[in-house]
C-alpha cells in the first residue's frame, strides 16, 4: 500500500515527466487544463492536494491514462528545471 505521503512524491513525479515528454512548460499545461502555472508547480512539488477530476483533466491534456498519473514509475532523472521554451 502506497502512503498519502508518496502518493503525492509519485503524483509530482509523473506529472513533470509526462509534461516534459509532450514538449509543454508548466504555462502550457496550465493553459490548457485552466488551472495556474502555480498549481502545476505545487502539484509537481508534492504540495497540496488534487481532485480526481483535477487529475482526469491533467492526465488528458497529457494524453495518457489517468492511472499512470498515480501509479509509481522508475523514469529517467529529469533536470530539476525543465523549461521548455
Amino acid at each position: 500500500m502506497i502512503k498519502v505521503s508518496n502518493i503525492r512524491k509519485v503524483l509530482g513525479a509523473n506529472v513533470k515527466y509526462y509534461r516534459y515528454q509532450i514538449g509543454y512548460t508548466q504555462e502550457q499545461l496550465a493553459e490548457k487544463c485552466e488551472l495556474s502555472p502555480r498549481y502545476i508547480s505545487d502539484i509537481e512539488n508534492n504540495k497540496g492536494n488534487i481532485s480526481v477530476d483535477t487529475l482526469e483533466i491533467i492526465a488528458n491534456n497529457l494524453k495518457i491514462e489517468s492511472y499512470l498519473l498515480i501509479k509509481p514509475q522508475k523514469h529517467p532523472t529529469l533536470p530539476k528545471r525543465v523549461n521548455m521554451k
